[in-house]
């Protein structure tokens, strides 16, 4: 019989009471390791007990993600597996009372009318939405709406991060649970994580696209990072820190995997590798295989990003470099599942030395953080150049923690919000909001790096002439930075706070400019953004010195 965990119940209610509060479209975050199928099944068949004709689509991208629900009903609810019917491809069970199906398939002339043909569909669960941005899930989506506008839907991800760097289009987010609470309640195993130097050099390899989808060239990264030595590193480092544990590899191409297992096989350490291509009966030997101990590694080129569920991997090879978030989340994610004799989940990250922006683990811990801040000196390849392990709390190798300056630096480099210092390196950090609803223009400002640091609101409405600031909390670093976060979401003005606007591009008007150098902050050749940044600095701290000057 299947128990759910504490907080597996708590984000099942808090959906069922959004959507009782009248939020059509709510939104799950759940880390990678948490459940999510679980949990949208145990809401789908709690739904069913209560309303026996109720019909349910449950959407991905994938055929793995398509797969895995229907295999998890058949071993939970059996009593509901007859209720199951798969639209992909080839199938096409479109009368089922639960129906589990890709978009690519759902999108396509027809499959949808085809599914309503049998009745409307009263749930919709999206799975990994945070891919729902792109036309083809909107479609569906609006559809779906206009089939039945009393339709309620969920959407589950670990990765609430839009390819554009925004915020995904749901009424309300129920819950947000990371890596870092659940490692903290022992549901994910700790995390352990060891940068080795590998001296590749990463300046020559092309960036393509914008927001989270913003990554290297994967040509690029074949021709510098898929090397004799680089995988001849791997297979050295596996035997020396990863000797007994059961890895997986991510590559950046589907030849490289390969050549990556014959690396390993050859060094003595049994290693398979599979692609997207690989047939399903084949892909399913490989994994029972690869569970049952036949194979120390299995290589992959993001074929096992998403849908996993493998809960006896302990190490990760991360022989890709990746400068988006949500990638490297989903790929150190598949070794943070608890498993009996499992003591943590050891991250083997082959980051370049001159690659300090890539995301690592303390960003998925929600500690951001520059890799300069705790880089050890290293002249030879092989050597770890930095590490943590994070059990609750976090234990540096070198035994100090990192700077919280460059912690801060990192927070503006990663935020989707165009925080900004006076200086562009020290003292407090300050995010301007623009005008909200009632025209009140609003910015936030975290103090100077402390042990303890303080948040302000800096307000000012259209009756008044002078911007006041207001003590809001005081706390650590991460304290500070997650509540300014949480009200930046709520109250920001999405055109003049988020990062990636056009119109920080163009040219400072006449008006900027002079008010700039009235404040004396104009600076020769700034952009509007520059300029405006520079203004809502200026008259923000203005502001805080005169609280200051008021309290002594």
């Amino acid at each position: 019989m299947l128990t759910l965990r504490p907080y597996q119940r708590q984000t099942i209610d808090a959906v069922r009471g959004a959507w009782r509060d009248g939020c059509a479209d709510v939104l799950a975050v759940l880390a990678t390791g948490a459940g999510k199928t679980i949990v949208f099944l145990a809401l789908m068949d709690e739904i069913l007990n209560e309303q026996p004709q109720a019909r349910f689509l449950l959407i991905a991208h994938r055929k793995e993600l398509i797969e895995q629900p229907a295999e998890r009903i058949a071993q939970f609810w059996p009593q509901r597996a007859a209720a199951v019917g798969i639209v992909m491809a080839g199938q096409n069970e479109c009368d089922r009372q639960i129906v589990i199906g890709t978009i690519q398939t759902l999108q396509s002339a027809g499959r949808l009318e085809q599914v309503f043909a049998h009745g409307p569909i009263d749930y919709l669960i999206i799975d990994e939405t945070h891919h729902s941005n792109a036309e083809g899930y909107q479609t569906v989506i609006q559809t779906l709406k206009d089939m039945n506008p009393r339709l309620k839907h969920l959407g589950v991800t670990a990765t609430p991060v839009r390819a554009d760097g925004g915020g995904l289009p749901y009424d309300k987010k129920a819950v947000h649970l990371g890596v870092k609470e659940l490692v903290r309640d022992g549901w994910l195993a700790p995390p352990r994580w060891l940068a080795i130097q590998t001296g590749i050099n990463l300046s020559g390899v092309a960036v393509h696209g914008s927001g989270d989808s913003r990554d290297f060239s994967q040509r690029g990264l074949v021709d510098v990072f898929e090397t004799d030595n680089c995988f001849d590193l791997v297979a050295e480092s596996h035997t020396k820190y990863a000797d007994g544990r059961k890895a997986l590899a991510f590559v950046v191409s589907v030849e490289g995997a390969y050549r990556l297992a014959d690396t390993l096989n050859s060094a003595g350490i049994s290693a398979i590798a599979a692609d997207g291509n690989t047939p399903k009966d084949e892909r399913r030997q490989i994994l029972s295989d690869f569970r049952a101990g036949r194979y120390d590694v299995l290589v992959n080129c993001a074929l096992f990003t998403e849908g996993l569920d493998v809960p006896e991997v302990s190490c990760i090879h991360q022989v890709r470099p990746t400068k988006s978030d949500s990638l490297y989340l989903q790929m150190v994610g598949r070794a943070l599942r608890t498993f009996p004799g499992k003591e943590d989940a050891l991250i083997l990250d082959y980051a370049p030395a001159d690659a300090r922006n890539i995301t690592m683990l303390g960003d998925v811990l929600g500690v951001e953080a520059k890799k300069e801040a705790y880089l050890e000196e290293s002249v030879e390849e092989g050597f770890v150049i930095a590490g943590f392990t994070f059990d609750g709390d976090f234990k540096w190798m070198t035994g100090n923690p990192m700077e919280i300056v460059s912690r801060q630096l990192d927070y503006l480099n990663m935020s989707p919000w165009r925080w900004s210092k006076p200086d562009g390196k020290t003292g407090p950090m300050v995010l301007g909001l623009g005008p909200g609803d009632d025209g009140t223009d609003r910015t936030l400002i975290i103090s100077e790096p402390g042990e303890t640091m303080n948040v302000w609101l800096v307000a000012k409405s259209p009756e008044v002439r002078w911007h006041r600031a207001y003590h809001v909390m005081t706390g650590s670093f991460e304290e500070c930075s997650e509540w300014a976060n949480d009200y930046a979401e709520q109250r920001g003005n999405v055109t003049l706070a988020r990062k990636q606007q056009r119109w920080r591009n163009g040219l400072a008007s006449e008006g900027q400019i002079k008010f700039a150098r009235n404040l004396g902050v104009w600076k020769p050749g700034m952009t509007k953004g520059e300029c405006a940044e520079a203004i809502t600095c200026k008259l923000a701290l203005n502001a805080l010195r005169r609280e200051e000057r008021k309290a002594a």
